[in-house]
């Protein structure tokens, strides 16, 4: 890997940086963040073009393995909860205009939404450490249960009626989110209640079942923000919680928006009742903007995520027998809003990937490909 990828990655830090000098330069420029994410990048993923390189098959073990890449990931925790606690302070101080609060909410929640990708990324590791970090970024956005039903939910039935993740051809985001937001928090606790009865342990104990922990825990992390500041006030500042949740809600509902431009219209052939074929690259959209999957650490090269999901974000591959995306996931998650033409756009796409999808000699040079 060279190394202005290798610091292309801190391009991360972009948002965060564009959210702090935005709030100092006011007005207009609450929206920086917002507006670097969805219309500037964009227009960088179409100037720099994409990325079709592979780390080498003799690097991949190497670059795996260097603590750079996971360092980059991690420190971007503490920027998170440290952002959020300041954000909280300045919405307690009331020195924003509506228009300004706005822009500034859109803003965080355009970098907390990012947090949860963070979060994805650490909750794949096998370390306790990282596994921590991960259940520390959900909590800033109260989504902690993504943790559970994304390993043990999402990554296992993608592209079966089983899954709430999984998109349906011509199901709109709108009833997509209903479906993924209550579908994905009662298949996390249908986990838990399986894992908790194979160790003979109560559901009703806060200690054993991280679902309670999960629920308690960012109430306190909010209740704790809103009661400091309205300690330091002298009066309770009622718009702490609101901020809070409404970025929580902002954040959630964005991750939402990747799931079901990852998975529209995907599914896995069923070789026997309630069995399904094994995941490939061919179950993922996949998109390979350089600009974008620098700041998004590779997610958009979903497919082999899928098909592998232990590979580290930094050694990611591009396949090109891979549905591919016509363009980086902020514009299609802007694009996923209009429901007529996120159709006009993907309808076509999906159907070229049905006419292949079950074909065995495609099959044949995907599995030969990931070997």
């Amino acid at each position: 890997m060279s190394i202005w990828k290798r610091l292309g990655f801190l391009f991360t830090l972009t948002v965060p940086t564009l959210i702090v000098v935005g709030f100092f330069l006011g007005g207009f420029w609450h929206y920086a963040g917002f507006l670097w994410a969805y219309m500037v990048s964009p227009i960088l993923d179409e100037i720099i073009g994409k990325d079709p390189e592979n780390i080498a098959n003799d690097q991949v073990n190497q670059v795996a393995q260097e603590k750079y890449f996971d360092f980059i990931v991690q420190m971007m925790v503490p920027i998170q909860v440290f952002l959020l606690i300041w954000a909280s302070y300045e919405v307690s101080l009331r020195q924003m205009v509506w228009w300004e609060l706005i822009g500034f909410l859109l803003s965080i929640m355009t970098f907390t939404s990012g947090g949860i990708n963070v979060a994805h990324e650490l909750g794949h590791k096998q370390s306790a450490w990282a596994r921590f970090l991960a259940k520390v970024n959900l909590m800033t956005v109260a989504y902690m249960h993504f943790i559970i039903e994304h390993n043990y939910g999402h990554h296992v039935n993608v592209a079966t009626p089983l899954d709430p993740a999984t998109s349906k051809k011509n199901q709109t985001f709108y009833q997509f989110w209903w479906q993924t937001v209550t579908g994905s928090w009662r298949s996390a606790w249908q986990i838990e209640q399986r894992r908790l009865s194979r160790k003979n342990q109560s559901m009703s104990n806060p200690w054993h079942n991280q679902m309670l922990q999960f629920m308690i825990l960012p109430i306190l992390f909010f209740g704790s923000i809103t009661l400091i500041f309205s300690y330091l006030q002298g009066q309770f500042i009622w718009e702490i919680p609101v901020f809070l949740l409404a970025q929580s809600y902002m954040a959630f509902s964005s991750l939402e928006a990747v799931n079901y431009i990852e998975h529209y219209g995907i599914s896995r052939k069923e070789i026997a009742p309630g069995r399904y074929e094994r995941v490939n690259p061919l179950h993922s959209w996949n998109a390979n903007h350089l600009y974008s999957n620098l700041v998004l650490f590779q997610l958009q090269r979903h497919s082999d995520h899928h098909a592998y999901a232990s590979r580290p974000y930094q050694v990611l591959r591009h396949f090109d027998q891979s549905p591919q995306l016509p363009y980086g996931y902020p514009v299609m998650i802007l694009m996923s809003l209009v429901p007529p033409l996120f159709f006009w756009v993907m309808n076509k796409r999906l159907e070229a990937w049905q006419a292949q999808a079950y074909d065995a000699e495609h099959i044949a040079q995907i599995v030969k490909a990931t070997a």
